[in-house]
């Protein structure tokens, strides 16, 4: 009795950001090893023609390795698993960002755990950090009722299990959360630095550069230091990110990101409101595809939070959402001109803010949740499965 007291009293004294955020967390990740679990039993490995997917990698199926983190060598996990032993050795893994495989990479080597553990420790540890910096930035700007109910809403969301798959989501959300709390408070260098490594994890987070620029003017407009202007530079710092990268890799000999990402993909640039309408056009012959469904509902909530939100939530974090949808409808694919929307748009997290002052009825919070929930487990299984690309 006397240690369950002592227990007691040391998680009360934890702050409240953790003491919400890490039940929720903890729950989540024990969900996902279920499913996982329940895939490794039924379908370790994609059908023979699908071996490919492997690119030569070993694939890991066997004992606890296949059944705790085997099973989530999936789709870019891959690739990104490669970058993480190998580097860049081809233009096919050039295309992938090189934080998330960098940081496994450096993981691995220090603690000797194998690079599919290392990957798993960064998505995992990155999803706690974004819980948390969501609920700190939703609590700064508004209440902690939004804030808790922002948060449920991005664990729920059916395509958030990216952010607990091998994928750079979780650490790219992060980062971004960070350099916006950090902006709001006036830590210039800290929202500078981590503005810089989400250029480096991810394309979309260019449209950060939005929120920071309008930071910075508010900032410059309130004060009258003779340094003041050089905290525009904050702003440009996710482009930096994003085109270090990119000239690395002509540096390197590779082709332009958008010739590869064609020649590899088969993906290209296109209007947003061409790959728009051809999706509306299709659309009637794919209502039973889990890509074009989940898709659809995505695009559906990304609209309405834009609408919805007008007057709840800053211009700048509206701004920053509608950049993030046009960039995920910027690029076209023959076969689905929303392909990986609903991965592209989590980095959207006034989504989650407008769904957390939209659910302010018991009512629709258990719709939502139970809806969430569903759809997040359906779409995991079928991700693990082989099935769902995303």
């Amino acid at each position: 009795m006397a240690m369950l007291n002592r227990l007691r009293s040391c998680w009360n004294q934890l702050p409240e950001v953790v003491r919400f955020v890490l039940p929720i967390w903890l729950g989540m990740r024990l969900l996902s090893h279920l499913i996982g679990f329940w895939v490794w039993r039924i379908r370790p490995l994609p059908p023979p023609v699908g071996m490919r997917f492997y690119e030569g990698l070993e694939p890991v199926v066997q004992g606890w390795r296949g059944a705790l983190f085997g099973v989530w060598q999936r789709w870019d996990t891959i690739f990104y698993q490669i970058i993480a032993e190998q580097g860049y050795s081809v233009q096919k893994v050039s295309l992938f960002f090189p934080l998330y495989p960098l940081t496994a990479r450096v993981l691995a080597q220090l603690t000797g755990m194998g690079t599919l553990e290392a990957l798993y420790v960064v998505s995992t540890l990155g999803y706690l950090a974004a819980l948390i910096l969501l609920y700190a930035l939703l609590a700064d700007t508004f209440n902690t009722t939004i804030a808790r109910r922002g948060v449920l809403a991005l664990a729920v969301f059916p395509s958030s299990f990216f952010f607990l798959a091998l994928y750079p989501q979780s650490m790219e959300l992060a980062l971004v959360l960070a350099s916006v709390f950090l902006a709001r408070k006036r830590r210039w260098l800290g929202s500078a630095v981590t503005a810089l490594l989400a250029g480096l994890t991810h394309s979309t987070a260019l449209p950060l550069a939005v929120i920071l620029l309008v930071e910075a003017v508010q900032f410059i407009r309130r004060n009258t230091h003779p340094w003041r202007w050089t905290v525009l530079g904050v702003a440009g710092m996710p482009a930096l990110g994003v085109g270090w990268f990119w000239a690395w890799r002509v540096s390197q000999g590779f082709p332009s990101f958008l010739q590869s990402y064609e020649q590899e993909f088969f993906r290209y640039p296109a209007p947003p409101w061409t790959n728009l309408v051809k999706w509306l056009m299709l659309l009637p012959q794919h209502l039973s595809s889990p890509d074009w469904v989940i898709n659809s509902v995505a695009l559906f909530l990304v609209v309405w939070s834009l609408i919805w939100g007008w007057k709840k939530i800053p211009a700048s974090w509206l701004a920053f959402q509608a950049l993030v949808l046009f960039m995920a409808l910027g690029l076209g694919d023959a076969r689905d001109p929303l392909f990986a929307y609903n991965r592209y748009i989590l980095m959207g997290f006034s989504l989650f803010a407008a769904l957390g002052w939209w659910a302010d009825t018991p009512l629709k919070r258990l719709t939502g949740f139970a809806l969430g929930v569903f759809g997040q487990l359906a779409l995991m299984a079928l991700f693990l499965l082989w099935i769902f690309i995303g």
